[in-house]
């Protein structure tokens, strides 16, 4: 199996093999060694698989940070998986709580949405000063 870094313009054309070709994985066959979905470490560095071509056995992968055991992301305004980084621009769209997959790599999370008041004040006119 071949391990390429994945470029969409290429992917639409269906010309996988002109991707930088990151590893070739003799010895790894996908859905007998590896299931799509998640991560692949080559060389040390992480990477996010994101598509795989049957007939090709190509896997086409993106570079990611990979935090294999992330704390937990607290008080933070955008729904960012712990593992990849990944910032969900859809998860107003989940329930107030509950278990969700990360859309980018496919780690299962656990959320709780929290909701929190601020107020913008501006000056418009100041009191009276006497000065003395």
């Amino acid at each position: 199996m071949e391990v390429r870094l994945y470029k969409l313009g290429l992917s639409l054309k269906n010309r996988e093999q002109e991707m930088e070709l990151i590893a070739n994985l003799e010895n790894i066959k996908m859905y007998e060694d590896l299931e799509f979905g998640g991560f692949i470490v080559i060389d040390g560095k992480s990477y996010r698989h994101c598509m795989y071509n049957v007939k090709k056995d190509i896997l086409c992968v993106e570079p990611t940070e990979l935090d294999e055991d992330p704390d937990d992301v607290d008080d933070c305004s955008e729904f960012t998986c712990p593992y990849c980084g990944y910032k969900d621009q859809d998860a107003f769209e989940l329930s107030d709580n509950g278990t969700t997959e990360c859309s980018s790599c496919g780690s299962n999370l656990e959320y709780e949405r929290t909701y929190t008041i601020e107020y913008n004040v501006r000056p418009v006119k100041c009191a009276p000063i006497t000065r003395v």
